[in-house]
């Protein structure tokens, strides 16, 4: 999930961090410039296992796809300016992306953040679960 999650970003030119909100929260580059922010938390791997020992992972965390906003604008504005785009765009080609490389989509919950980390940084915040349709 890892190179999934790295790769989909470099194919859209987007900045992609990988780490504990902590951490993300350290970022220091220059988030300036409508470029799209994708920062992944650690990535949970659960493993079950047949009667015959295949084993079958499936794959959960959070990831958040933000963009530099100005802290003093309106929700309505932030919410149209910045979280509704993504919403339509950058979100819509995580989910395309992800059933195209046959991964079945067992939860797709999405929360709107503003304001958030030490940028100001508006978009959204997405709790996942996956596994592989084999």
């Amino acid at each position: 999930m890892y190179d999934f999650f790295k790769n989909i970003a470099e194919t859209n030119g987007w900045v992609f961090e990988y780490g504990r909100k902590d951490y993300q929260n350290l970022y220091n580059e220059d988030v300036s410039g409508g470029t799209i922010h994708l920062f992944v938390d650690p990535i949970v791997i659960d493993s079950s296992f047949s009667n015959t020992g295949n084993e079958t992972k499936s794959y959960s965390g959070r990831f958040m796809m933000i963009l530099s906003s100005d802290v003093d604008e309106m929700y309505d504005d932030k919410f149209n300016d910045y979280i509704k785009p993504l919403f339509n765009g950058a979100l819509q080609t995580i989910k395309d992306t992800l059933v195209c490389d046959d991964y079945d989509i067992n939860k797709f919950q999405t929360l709107e953040v503003i304001n958030l980390l030490d940028f100001n940084l508006d978009g959204v915040l997405v709790n996942y679960s996956l596994s592989p349709n084999e």
